[in-house]
């Protein structure tokens, strides 16, 4: 997987967001709330629900293991 597939794939997550935490772990958060902006873009307040299970030490382990639980949803 090359670095530039991976932000391709990013790209096309609508909804989703990288996130780091205060320690260098990352985590592709997928569910989560924000207030619905008028228009766009706009400042907008976002929530997201991560496990502890979800965070990876490097942006790649981040992204790659989101793709993976994508693909087995999709065979589920």
């Amino acid at each position: 997987m090359t670095d530039t597939e991976r932000i391709n794939w990013l790209n096309k997550q609508q909804g989703s967001a990288l996130v780091s935490d205060d320690f260098g772990h990352w985590v592709v958060a997928t569910f989560g709330m924000q207030n619905v902006p008028k228009k766009t873009p706009a400042d907008i307040q976002t929530t997201f629900f991560i496990k502890k299970k979800e965070w990876h030490k490097t942006i790649r382990q981040a992204i790659d293991a989101e793709m993976q639980r994508e693909k087995h949803e999709a065979i589920a």
